[in-house]
């Protein structure tokens, strides 16, 4: 009797903590393939990817600027934030969900649209629990130089550990709204994991080496 409850005990806790760091299972069955919520996640998305390089070029870009430039500024932040966001979206979403199809499924997929756009969704609320991480982690291990961003090693260590962590979301949230079979569940993770690395190296190249430099 006392085995079946320390194993049971160790069942609850263990859900629990899954269900926190990877969302209930419950969470991405509740997705739906309305629009405005994915307008609103490509804002959310948009807002992200520009914010880890603009926070530290905000004085350079916002402050003491003519209001000409300050609108042109404020106008072009606003069009990246959208653009970025569609972009790190469909660039993540398209690819895989072309791959899916030819899977395995347990259960026939009829709305291949809403298919889509749940897909896409997984993606955006993964963030969710990642990024105040990783905010706060940048805060605490990275450094400011004229401007530049400076990079610890602390912060490497962390960064792919939240990247996987991300990934393990991700594929998480993919089980639930296309019913893989088990056996597909490492190589799905493998394929999230190193197309979330390409494609987050590519967003930041993108915005850091492109994007930034329209501004004045």
């Amino acid at each position: 009797m006392l085995f079946f409850y320390n194993n049971l005990r160790s069942f609850i806790v263990k859900k629990f903590l899954i269900d926190r760091l990877l969302f209930p299972k419950t969470f991405f069955t509740k997705l739906t393939d309305k629009l405005h919520t994915l307008y609103i996640g490509i804002v959310i998305i948009g807002l992200v990817d520009l914010g880890m390089s603009l926070i530290y070029r905000i004085p350079f870009y916002f402050y003491n600027k003519p209001s000409e430039i300050l609108v042109y500024n404020i106008s072009l932040a606003l069009c990246i934030i959208i653009l970025v966001g569609l972009l790190d979206i469909l660039f993540f979403a398209m690819p895989l969900f072309d791959i899916f199809k030819n899977f395995a499924l347990r259960r026939r997929i009829t709305n291949i649209k809403g298919q889509f756009i749940k897909l896409m969704k997984v993606y955006i609320v993964s963030h969710f629990l990642i990024i105040p991480v990783h905010i706060l982690l940048q805060l605490i291990f990275k450094e400011s130089v004229s401007g530049l961003r400076i990079y610890s090693g602390k912060l490497l260590v962390f960064t792919i550990i939240i990247a996987f962590w991300q990934s393990t979301i991700i594929t998480r949230g993919i089980y639930v709204i296309y019913s893989f079979h088990k056996k597909l569940k490492s190589l799905v993770f493998f394929m999230v994991s190193t197309w979330l690395m390409v494609l987050g190296y590519t967003i930041n190249y993108l915005v850091d080496t492109w994007l930034m430099k329209l501004f004045m």
